[in-house]
């Protein structure tokens, strides 16, 4: 199999990236080049698995995970969920 490699140089990504990227890998007890390996890792294993599967079968966890749940109480989890992300944004 032929391998190719590629560098990701610090000057291509900002200094707040670099920053949130070297956090993140020291709490999983990273390095930075693992950490970065098992993102592209688990991106490109995400992204088989979404050509692979169905819809429906995606859909699934979604589905048990929120079973039970009447529309009104999903809305109020939405509205929740959009509330908490805007805030994070808005700190950043």
């Amino acid at each position: 199999m032929n391998r190719t490699s590629a560098v990701l140089q610090e000057r291509d990504l900002s200094s707040r990236d670099l920053s949130a990227i070297r956090v993140k890998s020291r709490k999983l007890g990273l390095t930075v080049a693992q950490y970065l390996k098992q993102l592209i890792e688990d991106d490109l294993a995400l992204d088989q698995e979404a050509q692979s599967k169905s819809l429906d079968e995606l859909a699934a966890p979604f589905r048990k995970a929120f079973a039970g749940v009447d529309e009104e109480e999903l809305d109020q989890i939405v509205a929740r969920a959009r509330r908490q992300t805007k805030r994070a944004r808005a700190k950043r």
